[in-house]
């Protein structure tokens, strides 16, 4: 892929934050009335020492505390604020626009609290929780479903319909013991065929995983979080999360001639990507994937796949070594299926071969956490010297075009800024 990178001047690397435009957040206590996660505290909970991750097609998860023997912190009753299974917690983000002069919030994570243990020696209480994916890791198929030529989307949306893939009802009244979710907006026109038998009690989080994880016109997705109900995401009452699916992929691509944000790393200490390293491990990574379907013994549907390039060539032919790895799935009931789902298995373990890892971003410097998604793409500007030395251009850097898969904040807290460390997946970009 070519890309055009923008001199560094462009990317506004001089020009940092600063006091006029400070960061904060703040941790709303939700219960799920009605389905939605609606705020229980007129303050926010005085949560410190807080990280929160979001991912693709996964859990996300925050870890904070709360110094119970604090007066101001036992007035706010976080005892029933903070109750596994029953409560969450809503992130809001404000970043103060000196132009407008005025401070702008958005809802930008949200989890339900599974555990809060306490530690009597210390006065803490810990608060983790877990993205809305925790509870669909929770909650199985047990009806019986099935789609004939249905968009992709459309199966996503059922799975998002208790009363389509449960049997167990929903609660009539305050409380549901589900929690809402918009759905996809827009179709992909892909047409799939798929169904689950009553009995299989397929997991719903690996549903959504695996129907979307198909070699051929899969789709990718993460969930985020709207204001339902008031002005902005401080004074919200009630918040709603959403079905965020991109076709054929999520983020922004980038092609010949786009200008792109640059990441820089520059071993003397500058740029706005504090640290990163680069992961070089095929442990992992079979070039020959048997496949096992739906059904037993004789009747079970299987298959085997091999890496094999454009030309013909098998890995191996190329002087690696063989090696072989399994994937099952008994939903799947044909073999053309089994077969996309193999194919995508053994090019995620390949994928996962050599990638970065740790890319720590300041936070008080472009680009600021919001102003990038899941899913898109960046370039990493490096002159460290571990990369082979034709890699290096005139000006002593490797480019490397990137894709963020995720991400893990760092709120800031004392005299420490803001951080955000990507989850990326890359290689070396053609300039």
């Amino acid at each position: 892929m070519s890309v055009t990178v923008g001199p560094l001047a462009t990317q506004g690397l001089d020009t940092p934050l600063g006091d006029e435009a400070a960061v904060r957040y703040s941790y709303w206590p939700v219960a799920y009335q009605y389905g939605d996660p609606t705020v229980t505290s007129n303050a926010p909970l005085p949560l410190f020492g807080v990280k929160f991750t979001q991912v693709m097609r996964g859990v996300g998860m925050l870890r904070g505390f709360l110094q119970l023997n604090e007066p101001e912190v036992r007035e706010l009753d976080p005892w029933s604020r903070v109750v596994p299974r029953k409560t969450g917690i809503v992130v809001v983000r404000e970043q103060f626009d000196p132009d407008a002069g005025t401070w702008v919030s958005a809802p930008v994570w949200h989890g339900i609290v599974w555990a809060a243990p306490r530690d009597p020696q210390t006065g803490r209480m810990e608060v983790m929780a877990q993205t809305v994916e925790s509870l669909w890791a929770r909650r199985n198929i047990t009806r019986s479903m099935s789609w004939s030529g249905s968009d992709q989307a459309t199966i996503a949306s059922h799975l998002l319909q208790p009363s389509l893939f449960s049997q167990v009802p929903l609660g009539s009244g305050i409380w549901t013991g589900w929690i809402n979710v918009d759905p996809p907006a827009n179709l992909t026109g892909v047409s799939r065929t798929w169904s689950y038998a009553e009995g299989q009690e397929t997991n719903l989080l690996e549903a959504h995983q695996a129907r979307s994880q198909l070699a051929t016109n899969s789709y990718e997705w993460t969930t985020g979080v709207r204001v339902l109900d008031g002005l902005d995401a401080v004074s919200a009452n009630t918040f709603r999360l959403q079905y965020v699916l991109g076709f054929p992929r999520l983020g922004r691509s980038y092609a010949a001639g786009d200008q792109i944000d640059r990441l820089v790393f520059d071993r003397e200490g500058s740029g706005n990507v504090s640290k990163f390293g680069y992961a070089y491990d095929g442990s992992n990574v079979p070039n020959i994937v048997w496949g096992r379907g739906n059904g037993y013994e004789e009747l079970q549907v299987k298959t085997r796949v091999e890496n094999v390039d454009t030309a013909g060539k098998k890995e191996w032919e190329y002087g690696f070594l063989q090696t072989e790895d399994r994937f099952s799935d008994p939903d799947v009931k044909v073999e053309s299926t089994l077969i996309d789902y193999c194919y995508r298995y053994m090019r995620e373990r390949l994928g996962s071969e050599q990638f970065l890892t740790a890319l720590t971003l300041r936070g008080d410097i472009p680009p600021y956490f919001g102003t990038y998604a899941i899913g898109d793409q960046q370039i990493v500007s490096t002159n460290d010297m571990t990369w082979q030395p034709d890699w290096y251009d005139s000006d002593g850097f490797v480019e490397l075009l990137t894709r963020i898969y995720g991400w893990t904040v760092t709120p800031p807290e004392g005299d420490k800024a803001e951080t955000v460390e990507l989850v990326v997946s890359g290689g070396r970009a053609e300039l």
